[in-house]
């Protein structure tokens, strides 16, 4: 049993209780005494049996508990059509109970199936009414000692000959009921049928829902997720051009380090070290763009779009060397260098069409490793350039003026600020 079903299970029996109470309280209500106590007795009986179902909710027997209520209801209508009196004041044929409208009962009864969101309980409930009216008018014709319908007028009856046949207490419009046993056989087909559409789209969405978070999963192992969600999503990455940050950050010394350990200690030292700063990327809006050997590219304002990108990546970088500063990683303490730019930046996919990545490229990405470059010359570790410095409203006392520096691939002199690592506590 599905967990869809057997919660749609419970709403029907709470939907069936509701209703069994609201009729119970209309009996109650517009019929005489003893008739009304009566009725009421058996509505709420029947409401009582709903909460026997639930109980046999996770048992071997909720699946028959299930058809089982359902018969029983259908059932109690026939037997309230063909053997529960209109009036205890007098002797009242029988088949003067569909004037009450009592057998209309059956399409509540349907309707409560709907819920289950089981179509073969549609089914059985639409086949258990149609066996259960003809059962009752059977049993009430059975009952009469002559029968008369709309054939016994004659064509183009008057006024009298048609109230004559329509008011005599041995009338029973037996094409009537056939057309409500029809009625009942269409509505209840149509309803199974939307039940089972309604199930298709809903297993169809959840199909394409666990799609999308596969594919999030497999493409968040390679690109940045938020990469991944656009890809999902659209199935491409249309390429733009915007003003981003870019910081460059890199670890010094790391081709020393990687010499002197063997080849699965250097891939586990940045592994770890990777995660750990994809995580302080991601919690400062930026996104992880390219892993270039021990260095990372990460890219504020770009594919993700955010305000205040220049402050953003400043307090990416500072929250990185504090992390760094704090723990070791495979067993080694490291230290970075890093450099951030701020200007147009074009991104999107790049590749043959067999394998494609996502990167962003342009002067600022360079100067952003250039950057990150002078801190070694210049014994820092963070270079920020006067754009990036502008944009992020840092004071003079927290980012130091460097000048202007010389750097490869520019002709023109470019403005540099030093932002000093985080002092420990």
């Amino acid at each position: 049993m599905s967990d869809a079903e057997r919660r749609g299970f419970r709403l029907a029996v709470l939907g069936r209780g509701g209703a069994l109470v609201a009729l119970a309280a209309f009996y109650f209500i517009a019929f005489p005494w003893p008739n009304n106590l009566m009725m009421t007795a058996v509505f709420v009986a029947a409401a009582a049996l709903g909460l026997v179902a639930l109980a046999l909710v996770h048992t071997r027997w909720e699946r028959a508990a299930r058809f089982g209520l359902l018969a029983t209801d259908t059932a109690a209508i026939s037997v309230m059509l063909a053997f529960a009196p209109l009036s205890s004041g007098g002797d009242i044929p029988q088949n003067f109970i569909f004037l009450s409208g009592r057998h209309l009962y059956y399409f509540v009864l349907i309707a409560i199936s709907v819920l289950t969101l089981s179509p073969m309980l549609v089914l059985w409930t639409g086949a258990c009414a149609v066996l259960g009216l003809s059962a009752a008018t059977s049993v009430i014709i059975a009952g009469m000692d002559r029968v008369s319908s709309f054939g016994d007028l004659p064509r183009g009856p008057t006024r009298d000959q048609f109230l004559s046949i329509v008011l005599d207490p041995a009338f029973l419009a037996i094409p009537v009921r056939v057309s409500d046993a029809l009625v009942i056989a269409l509505t209840t087909a149509i309803a199974a049928l939307a039940v089972h559409r309604a199930r298709n789209v809903v297993r169809a969405h959840a199909a394409a829902e666990e799609k999308r978070s596969r594919l999030q999963r497999l493409f968040g192992h390679y690109v940045p997720v938020q990469v991944a969600e656009q890809l999902a999503e659209a199935g491409r990455l249309a390429p733009e051009m915007r003003e981003a940050t870019i910081m460059f950050a890199d670890i010094e010394g790391f081709t020393g380090l990687a010499e002197r350990l063997p080849p699965g200690r250097v891939i586990a030292l940045l592994n770890e070290f990777f995660g750990a700063a994809t995580e302080v990327v991601d919690s400062h809006g930026g996104v992880v763009v390219n892993h270039v050997g021990d260095a990372l590219i990460a890219a504020f304002n770009a594919p993700l779009a955010v305000n205040d990108y220049a402050s953003r990546a400043i307090k990416t970088s500072l929250t990185l060397r504090a992390l760094i500063s704090s723990r070791d990683f495979d067993g080694h303490r490291l230290r970075l260098r890093i450099g951030i730019a701020t200007g147009l930046v074009a991104a999107g996919s790049v590749g043959g069409a067999g394998r494609q990545t996502y990167t962003v490229y342009g002067d600022t990405v360079n100067l952003a490793q250039r950057l990150e470059r002078k801190n070694k010359e210049l014994g820092l570790d963070c270079l920020v350039c006067g754009r990036t410095f502008e944009m992020s409203g840092l004071s003079s006392a927290e980012a130091r003026a460097v000048g202007t520096i010389r750097v490869r691939g520019r002709a023109a002199g470019v403005g540099a600020f030093a932002v000093p690592a985080p002092r420990q506590a």
